[in-house]
């Protein structure tokens, strides 16, 4: 049996360096709960800097409610265990509200943690919590921005790259081979492609703040959109239509070859339906 190589990726690395640097700075600074460190750091750590950004923003603004929510309980009322589990329904109601939804998990372990504790004064320990977390947090989302970025637009035209050939593949069977295609491969890889133009937007504004970049994205993406499309709607057709003479030369274009196949005169409807979406498709293809 051959030995596999164990590859760590860089996210990986990340994350570890993000906690041994945060917990560093908190230590430097006299805080004493590095676990709040770590837990924040480690929830920060995203595929783009733009998701860690916004994933930071609203864990900092989920952690100061959940210690918001703790004091205020912990003040007004006697403590108790069940006020400790209706606390955490009324503070994961409010974070639905406010639509910070992904901060939930967070908050609610701030909010146990403050309310929980018989160490120090309630308000103290609950802004200590909250400076522990906020540096975990802004340690992920600076680790994650100066080491090695997530290049995402790169990974967006390797997607594209990609799903272009696959296109070309398909279209070339359709007009040489007549054969029909499955589209469900190029489907997923479209998924991908719109993910992956969402993180680009995202960092562009934040990184960059450069409109001309989301736009080309954009623009690539509607293409793709186009040739998904107009294939669909090729291999819907159950019938073996004619190629015309002008996509027989848009054709060789496209792949590079010179026209040979014979053309009959297109007579039926099914034809003109079926060399309207052909023409689309390989003038998107050839501007790819």
């Amino acid at each position: 049996m051959g030995s596999s190589k164990v590859k760590i990726g860089m996210r990986t690395i990340k994350t570890g360096l993000a906690v041994m640097l945060g917990v560093t700075v908190a230590g430097l600074v006299g805080l004493r709960s590095p676990l709040f460190v770590a837990i924040g750091a480690i929830s920060t750590m995203q595929t783009s800097v733009s998701e860690s950004f916004v994933m930071g923003k609203n864990r900092i603004l989920g952690t100061i409610m959940g210690a918001v929510v703790a004091v205020v309980i912990a003040e007004i009322l006697p403590y108790s265990n069940i006020f400790l589990g209706l606390g955490i329904i009324l503070l994961i109601q409010i974070l639905n509200i406010l639509g910070w939804k992904k901060s939930i998990s967070l908050s609610a372990i701030v909010f146990s943690a403050v309310y929980l504790n018989r160490e120090m004064g309630m308000i103290e320990y609950a802004t200590n919590r909250v400076l522990d977390t906020f540096i975990g947090i802004v340690m992920g989302v600076l680790v994650n921005y100066l080491v090695a970025a997530p290049d995402s637009e790169k990974k967006f035209y390797a997607k594209v790259d990609a799903f272009v050939e696959v296109a070309k593949e398909y279209t070339y069977s359709l007009i040489v081979g007549k054969k029909k295609v499955d589209l469900d491969d190029l489907r997923g890889m479209l998924l991908d492609i719109e993910k992956l133009q969402e993180l680009v937007r995202g960092d562009s504004s934040i990184l960059y703040d450069d409109e001309g970049q989301k736009l080309d994205t954009a623009k690539t993406l509607h293409v793709l959109e186009e040739i998904f499309n107009d294939l669909s709607s090729i291999t819907a057709m159950d019938y073996m239509a004619i190629v015309s003479s002008k996509n027989l030369i848009l054709a060789g274009q496209v792949f590079q070859i010179t026209p040979i196949w014979y053309e009959k005169s297109i007579i039926s409807e099914e034809d003109i339906i079926f060399n309207y979406h052909l023409q689309r498709l390989l003038k998107n293809l050839y501007s790819m």
